[in-house]
């Protein structure tokens, strides 16, 4: 399904293309993304993870609590993704949340690619399912953030309650 949400019961997942759209989420200032040689870019994920608690306490809701060893999981899905050039959402996404967390109730997974972080978030809160995802009953995050060779970026959000 599109924005990857699923609940502990089925976990169902689609490719999904997303089309990065122009354009500032926030109007407040926010960190400096980091250099954009290839690799992995812990600065960017954390872009991704202010962004996301921007978006939910303008709408009242509590910030997400960082995961690290989720993040570590979204970051070798987005090497991956950019490794094989294509969006696809992982289809063991609550057995990786799982291992993070047994008692997990509910998920979701936002995966996409662009040329700057800001183009990318813009997109994920243009998407009604990826918004939802964002501002969906979670309590962690796990973001990864991979810079290709061609400067085009690309990452995965992960939440979990």
């Amino acid at each position: 399904m599109v924005g990857g949400r699923l609940g502990r019961s089925a976990v169902a997942c689609a490719l999904v293309g997303l089309v990065a759209l122009a354009g500032t989420i926030v109007p407040a200032p926010r960190p400096a993304a980091a250099d954009a040689q290839a690799g992995v870019s812990p600065t960017i994920a954390a872009e991704f993870v202010w962004a996301i608690d921007v978006v939910r306490t303008e709408r009242g809701l509590p910030a997400l609590v960082p995961d690290a060893p989720l993040s570590v999981g979204a970051q070798e899905w987005s090497g991956g993704m950019a490794l094989l050039g294509t969006l696809v959402h992982d289809q063991q996404l609550g057995a990786v949340v799982s291992a993070v967390d047994p008692g997990w109730r509910t998920a979701g997974e936002n995966i996409g690619t662009g040329t700057t972080p800001q183009a990318i978030e813009g997109a994920f809160v243009a998407s009604p399912p990826h918004l939802a995802n964002m501002l969906g009953p979670y309590t962690h995050v796990g973001v990864g953030a991979f810079v290709d060779g061609a400067g085009r970026l690309w990452v995965t959000e992960r939440f979990y309650r």
